[in-house]
């Protein structure tokens, strides 16, 4: 009997682990450009009131090529998400990130290689009830959509904008 309580309270207890390691989707990240896609994700600790990891993932034809872990010694230095040729073309930093309670996220991405212009872009990582959410200008979103900029000599220069939400 005693044996059969252990097994029970061992399969339980990797069953409760696994329930608080899961990684969660916060974001899909896509372009106008081609079909690869990327997702911003996190894993909670086991009381779901701190994130032990966020990362965000690159997928090529549908397959895991890419992954950069955003902590917050990182975000403070800056994390190169993307990067063409010499350009360094989307980059995340935060000054005020805590795994707790989140923070400010800022993109920065080139506008324009040409002239060497950037564009900035701030969003909240908050935490609500559920977990941690992606907020722009007071709204909860869950997809990002980069929009290329292009010009008729070069082809794609940058990134004209990024769109945030459906």
């Amino acid at each position: 009997m005693q044996l059969k309580s252990l097994f029970l309270v061992t399969i339980l207890s990797a069953m409760s682990f696994q329930a608080w390691s899961l990684e969660n989707t916060l974001c899909l990240v896509s372009s106008d450009l081609d079909n690869d896609y990327g997702k911003i994700v996190y894993q909670m600790d086991q009381d779901n009131r701190e994130i032990l990891h966020l990362y965000q993932e690159s997928y090529h034809d549908g397959k895991l090529s890419g992954r950069i872990e955003l902590n917050a010694q990182g975000l403070q230095e800056g994390i190169v998400l993307n990067r063409k040729d010499k350009y360094i073309t989307v980059r995340m930093h935060s000054d005020n990130y805590d795994p707790e309670r989140g923070g400010v996220l800022y993109l920065d991405t080139l506008y324009s290689g040409v002239s060497g212009e950037r564009r900035e872009y701030a969003m909240e990582l908050g935490m609500d009830k559920e977990g941690p959410v992606l907020v722009k200008d007071k709204v909860k979103f869950e997809k990002m959509k980069f929009i290329a900029k292009r010009s008729k000599v070069f082809g794609v220069i940058g990134v004209e904008r990024v769109v945030f939400g459906d």
